[in-house]
């Protein structure tokens, strides 16, 4: 099972075009702090959380878990871009 990681979250953000602060607010954590740590791969958000994230960032969620799920597709920037 894969588990997401930063770069991931980091490469989602990116390439919505969000920020730091946008992301936080989505995931419904405090500070941009922590979101920030998730992208340093400190901690990991729960899974309503990135559900959260995913629909900030207007990917369908269920595309993206699928991604995480898949063992062919080692990028997920990759598989985002081509869904838009």
């Amino acid at each position: 099972m894969r588990f997401i990681k930063g770069n991931d979250l980091r490469s989602m953000r990116l390439i919505a075009g969000l920020t730091t602060v946008e992301m936080a607010e989505a995931a419904g954590v405090k500070t941009r702090k922590t979101y920030e740590n998730w992208e340093k791969n400190v901690g990991t958000p729960n899974v309503n959380q990135f559900i959260a994230m995913t629909k900030a960032c207007h990917f369908p969620p269920a595309d993206v878990i699928v991604h995480f799920m898949s063992k062919e597709q080692n990028n997920m920037a990759l598989l985002i871009a081509q869904g838009k």
